[in-house]
């Protein structure tokens, strides 16, 4: 009998990667469920309004998330990303306990639910609490354990900057406003929330993204930057190009889409000279930009002008060069004003005036608690509903008032926001030792003729109105107010507020 040959075909051995999963199936081992830093103990939730949850898992994992009364659940992704939406919390101080569950259990304590801001911005908006001459109070006003900030962590490059990547993240915490930890806070955060809770007294959590020398083109993200526009890296900028987007990539992306209530932001350090004029270009689309990729539709945005700098006897009006036939531009420091000023055609957007609260050789003053409350004001009106006055005057328009001899005309100008009027006032910030002047006549106006050249000019204040002349300008076209890096302005209203620098002509820079 012959003998049978059976011949078997052999199926090609499994790929590497099927052992490895069997034996990590074997083993149990699975990637573990996890949320971005933003998410921790001692956390505030954002009042009244659907929540977000995020974060990564394996794929295909089932992840729920229960806080309070709510409690939702999902599958993360093929790429083991996951994100749960819970409806509503209503303002709560007592202390909650939010878990996750996954192939793990995470659980966040002290967890309370108010108003969250973010405070965002460059050496300004970093200014730390321990430095800030108001900020050195008695212990039992600095404690607050309803006031919490969540801060990035200290890993810094040689700038004193947090650096960080998408794939690895800055790391950040929560932490609740006591002697030892609140030094190290924001100092214009700080101010902004504690007027909050004394105005309101609910629980605040601030988010504080800062970074010195931070360019406003840092701030913006790449898709914003790349739509048509004659946009360029801040030539002021060491970082040069490498500056676009990052403090965006590394400080902002990482909390989107978390719940806020608002934004208050300080830079433009990093934006003097050449790159001032581009700020009305960038700064109103960076806040579109961040208002596109948080979603919640236009949130409020509110920002400072930029404090005193730079001479105090200077001219009347600054030139926009450094120096008369010199293409070269100076600090430029009214036009990087005008340029912040530009966002406030935007919707739920408000402007905090620091040009009367700086310090002519100090580009980062001490005054923080002035700013954080002017900050507070435009809130406390706008958000909370509070009925203040939260702007200084604000320029409508002018006209001009003949001579009886056709010579000597005269302008006026009209002002909203006077509040309760207009009076003569002073910064409420002064140097140590230095004594306060006793303040007699209006400051700040310049005025000049269709030749284009400025001179101070005298003034009275009339009702809701300023009245100004000069000898040496007998027919007026144009006036500016505070258009210098330092102003010397003494316009206030009676809620001692400053008079917002403006000029009436639309003459631009060569």
């Amino acid at each position: 009998m012959k003998g049978i040959c059976l011949k078997f075909l052999s199926a090609p051995a499994p790929p590497r990667e099927f052992f490895v999963f069997l034996w990590l199936s074997g083993m149990g081992l699975y990637a573990d469920v996890s949320m971005p830093a933003i998410f921790g103990d001692h956390m505030v939730i954002q009042q009244g309004v659907t929540f977000p949850v995020w974060g990564t898992a394996s794929p295909g994992e089932h992840v729920s998330v229960s806080v309070g009364y709510l409690s939702a659940e999902t599958v993360a992704d093929g790429s083991g990303k996951w994100r749960i939406t819970l409806r509503p919390l209503a303002l709560s101080s007592n202390p909650l306990v939010m878990v996750i569950n996954g192939n793990n259990r995470v659980e966040l304590h002290d967890v309370i639910v108010g108003d969250v801001w973010i405070c965002a911005g460059e050496a300004n908006m970093a200014f730390p609490l321990s430095d800030a001459p108001t900020g050195k109070e008695s212990n039992e006003k600095i404690a607050d354990e309803k006031l919490r900030f969540f801060q990035y962590d200290n890993s810094l490059n040689n700038d004193g900057n947090q650096v960080g990547t998408k794939s690895d993240p800055i790391k950040g915490r929560w932490i609740v406003c006591a002697i030892d930890s609140a030094p190290a806070f924001s100092a214009v955060g700080y101010f902004f929330a504690r007027d909050l809770r004394t105005s309101h007294h609910l629980p605040i959590g601030m988010i504080q993204c800062t970074r010195k020398h931070s360019p406003i083109v840092s701030w913006i993200s790449r898709r914003g930057l790349t739509k048509p526009s004659s946009i360029s890296s801040s030539p002021n900028s060491r970082e040069g190009s490498s500056a676009q987007s990052s403090c965006f990539e590394q400080l902002i992306h990482p909390i989107i889409p978390y719940a806020i209530a608002g934004i208050i932001f300080y830079q433009g350090e990093s934006d003097e000279g050449s790159a001032s004029l581009q700020y009305r270009l960038i700064f109103p689309r960076m806040i579109h930009d961040w208002r596109e990729r948080w979603g919640e539709g236009p949130f409020p945005f509110y920002f400072v002008s930029q404090a005193g700098f730079g001479e105090e006897e200077s001219a009347s009006v600054e030139s926009y060069h450094a120096q008369a036939g010199n293409p070269a531009p100076g600090r430029a420091l009214p036009w990087l004003r005008e340029g912040a000023a530009s966002a406030l055609s935007l919707p739920f957007t408000g402007m905090a005036q620091a040009c009367d609260l700086g310090v002519s050789d100090e580009r980062i003053p001490p005054d923080k608690r002035d700013v954080g409350r002017r900050l507070a004001l435009l809130a406390r009106h706008r958000v909370y509903g509070e009925e203040i006055v939260d702007s200084g005057p604000l320029y409508r328009g002018m006209k001009i008032e003949r001579g009886k001899d056709r010579d000597n005309d005269k302008v006026r100008v009209d002002f909203d926001f006077v509040g309760s009027g207009l009076v003569l006032g002073a910064s409420p910030w002064k140097s140590e030792g230095v004594t306060p002047s006793l303040v007699t006549s209006l400051k700040g106006f310049a005025l000049a003729g269709s030749d284009h050249k400025w001179f101070p000019a005298q003034g009275q204040i009339e009702g809701n109105s300023v009245l100004l002349w000069s000898d040496a300008v007998p027919h007026p076209v144009n006036v500016r107010y505070g258009w210098k890096g330092f102003p010397n302005g003494t316009l206030y209203n009676k809620e001692g507020l400053p008079a917002v620098p403006f000029r009436s002509d639309t003459d631009q820079p060569e």
